[in-house]
């Protein structure tokens, strides 16, 4: 079966899926063995994000993972984390120790937050290391992974990443389920989280109610670099992550070189659904405007559709001095790497001849226009639609 398979997933051949499918079984029904537990909470005190490393059931090898709590309750359960890297036997996440943790708090107008650093070392790989950094906002929680650069990992090739949403019960659940990595999104359907198909795959954002607790969609901030991502459904109330292969070869996810860094995995959460329309979690994740003199700036009255995406700058420059004010990039609901790389790219680029640029077929919104106030905000019509009707 091939990776981008639409029936048959995409992750069905991915290396120890299924050993790690036994993991999760048995933490669904057993007692983990905690230890190196750190914790950060949302600045009014409702969420709480807790890391550490557990010992599942019948496995002899320890796992990094996360839990979160909200009105102190149980909202997301021991989820594990990690990812696959090409021709290495041990997970990146797997067999850790924590080396250090580091709490900050960040109260900026309109993003006030507290963050929580853990360094993690993995046993007996020659210092092979990790980096959690999370943020933990009144209207959601962030958690992104950093690989820095060490002498066992230079030449970066993940194959999957093997993040959890472990959630605490069942509940309704609001799917976009898609075709395959290059399809576009359509509307929503609702089914319980446990009956979600598991060749289904299915795209950002993606909403559960757990009753009785509260709301969480699921989704992605600051995309650089990194191909986005899908979650589906392994089994019980378990969701995972998937990544879009790369263009070039089906058998990677990502390609790179350390120190790198993975978008933010976002998880938003309210009392009710329609309060996560008024989240500004995922563009607060993003880094502040890159643009210094932003009085440029405005929506032109027509975008000229840019075909060819290799001569970015020539193509820029030309329009620049033709007084063109905008461009437009057709991404082709493409997600792999390399269209990430020109979609932050394209977006530095137009700004730097004083271009606005309004990118068609993307991924889901992850909060660019914060960092590159000339990219026009997106609108994922079909999830607000959702919001507005629950």
């Amino acid at each position: 079966m091939k990776r981008g398979c639409a029936s048959a997933p995409f992750f069905v051949m991915r290396r120890r899926i299924l050993s790690l499918a036994l993991l999760i079984l048995a933490a669904a029904s057993a007692v983990f063995a905690e230890t190196d537990t750190v914790s950060v909470a949302s600045p009014d005190g409702q969420l709480i994000l807790r890391l550490f490393i557990v010992s599942p059931k019948d496995s002899i090898l320890v796992r990094l993972a996360y839990s979160v709590t909200f009105h102190e309750k149980l909202l997301m359960n021991a989820s594990l984390m990690g990812f696959t890297l090409h021709d290495v036997d041990v997970l990146l996440g797997e067999t850790v120790g924590l080396v250090t943790a580091k709490e900050e708090s960040v109260d900026a107008p309109g993003n006030h937050y507290h963050s929580l650093i853990a360094q993690y070392i993995q046993n007996g790989s020659l210092g092979r290391r990790t980096t959690i950094e999370a943020r933990a906002y009144d209207d959601g929680i962030a958690f992104r992974y950093y690989i820095p650069r060490t002498s066992t990992v230079e030449d970066l090739q993940i194959e999957e990443e093997l993040t959890d949403f472990h959630f605490a019960q069942d509940g309704d659940s609001y799917a976009a389920v898609l075709d395959g990595y290059g399809s576009g999104k359509g509307e929503y359907s609702r089914m319980k989280l446990s009956e979600i198909q598991r060749t289904s795959l299915i795209g950002l954002p993606f909403l559960v109610e757990q009753p009785g607790v509260g709301w969480v969609a699921i989704t992605e901030a600051q995309l650089e670099n990194f191909p986005g991502m899908y979650v589906f459904h392994p089994e019980g109330t378990t969701m995972r992550t998937t990544l879009a292969p790369r263009f070039d070869d089906q058998a990677l996810a990502m390609h790179g070189v350390t120190p790198a860094q993975s978008p933010w995995r976002v998880l938003m959460v309210a009392d009710a659904p329609r309060k996560l329309l008024d989240s500004d979690i995922v563009t607060n994740l993003n880094p502040p405007p890159a643009i210094a003199d932003a009085s440029w700036i405005k929506r032109p009255k027509d975008f000229v559709p840019i075909g060819d995406s290799t001569d970015l700058e020539e193509q820029f420059a030309r329009l620049e001095k033709t007084g063109v004010g905008g461009v437009k990039i057709d991404l082709m609901n493409r997600s792999d790497q390399q269209t990430i790389q020109l979609y932050r790219r394209a977006a530095k680029a137009a700004a730097e001849h004083h271009l606005m640029i309004e990118f068609s077929n993307g991924p889901p919104p992850d909060g660019i226009e914060r960092t590159w106030p000339n990219v026009v905000p997106q609108e994922d019509a079909a999830f607000r639609r959702l919001l507005t009707t629950l």
